[in-house]
């Protein structure tokens, strides 16, 4: 087997998996019983996201958890629409954004906002001056994820946050789901901050909400007491103590492995230049997302033949995955063409130089096979 779709869910870390088998042994209670072993599950919880507030630089944030980056946003912009309604109703985003973003502001939408969408430049980053000229007296929030899933754009935000500086009572969501783990993050300037657990070698089930301690949401799940008042339900105390450990290992030893991404996804464009009518379909993007077409065979047929084969690519965010046709590079490229034959090769510190051998040959053969 070769996997080479990092960015649609990370095999968990051997770490991640015991610890979370002994925590569940050996902290089984419910965090809000009073007696001695609620008590110390609780303390457990709070040790945990002291470790994340280090890791991430989130003293200054309250950790909402979820289930996952999807409800993290749901809640970061459905419950801040809603508590802010009253100041105005005008929301800005990009063109870039995950479906559990774009979703919810149609949502949104329906529900009476205003919604502006960014014009982005031939590098796919956001228009800096059309995001100053959009915002009015109505505008509550900005949401612009750091880095693209896709094509793996990273947006500009010392200059995203340079404008917002200016208006105090603009919030600034992100979606970091794909930046964190694979970038040193600056929280900075960004009021809401999303994130998933099973991108960066964690578990699925678990994600946060990073809130500028500030700001006012109005809750989307209603329940029984949690870590915040924000999210109702019991705390997962077992996936909570997984997703600090996830991250804690993400950044451990971080220079070297960003080093071998680095080198596995240089000698990965040098390897392709040998396969004809092949076009990377964005350049700068961050090293661990390369999107390329392979314009002598459709998507959809190149990622079926090397799934058969035991090579695991995609052909766009697994999110949005029912077609092969990327609307994501087609607003990039304004190519149809380099639409419906891209795919999406995703790496990690754990790719093989020799499995990018493998993937070259593949292709090359069905490619052949196939002409």
């Amino acid at each position: 087997m070769i996997y080479l779709d990092y960015s649609a869910t990370t095999p968990p870390s051997k770490k991640v998996l015991d610890n979370y088998l002994e925590f569940n042994e050996k902290h089984f209670a419910n965090p809000n019983s009073t007696h001695e072993l609620g008590i110390l599950v609780k303390e457990e919880i709070e040790k945990s996201t002291k470790e994340i507030y280090k890791l991430l630089g989130a003293e200054n944030y309250e950790a909402i958890y979820t289930s996952g980056a999807t409800e993290a946003n749901n809640l970061a912009l459905k419950g801040y629409a809603f508590a802010n309604a009253f100041k105005g109703k005008h929301i800005i985003t990009s063109p870039y954004e995950h479906s559990s973003v774009t979703t919810c502001l149609n949502y949104l939408s329906d529900k009476g906002f205003i919604i502006d969408v960014l014009d982005v430049d031939d590098f796919g980053l956001v228009d800096i001056n059309e995001l100053e000229s959009l915002i009015n007296e109505d505008t509550i929030l900005v949401s612009i994820a750091l880095v693209n899933s896709e094509l793996g754009i990273l947006q500009d935000f010392e200059a995203i946050k340079k404008v917002l500086k200016k208006h105090k009572n603009v919030a600034f969501h992100s979606d970091l789901t794909q930046a964190i783990g694979k970038l040193n993050v600056d929280l900075s300037g960004i009021d809401l901050a999303t994130f998933s657990g099973h991108k960066i070698y964690g578990l699925k089930g678990i994600g946060a909400l990073l809130r500028k301690r500030h700001i006012h949401l109005e809750p989307v799940i209603h329940g029984g007491k949690s870590t915040s008042i924000f999210r109702g339900g019991t705390p997962p105390a077992p996936l909570i103590n997984s997703l600090s450990t996830a991250l804690k290992e993400a950044y451990n030893d971080f220079p070297n492995k960003l080093s071998h991404i680095e080198y596995i996804n240089k000698y990965l464009r040098e390897s392709l230049s040998e396969i004809k009518n092949t076009h990377i379909n964005y350049e700068s993007g961050i090293p661990q997302i390369l999107n390329v077409s392979f314009l002598d065979i459709e998507a959809s047929k190149l990622h079926e033949l090397l799934s058969e084969k035991g090579i695991y690519v995609s052909t766009q965010t697994a999110c949005n995955s029912e077609s092969s046709f990327s609307l994501t590079v087609k607003k990039l490229t304004n190519s149809d063409e380099l639409a419906k034959t891209s795919i999406r090769i995703s790496l990690s510190h754990l790719t093989k130089k020799e499995e990018i051998d493998l993937l070259i040959k593949t292709i090359k053969e069905i490619l052949h096979e196939n002409h």
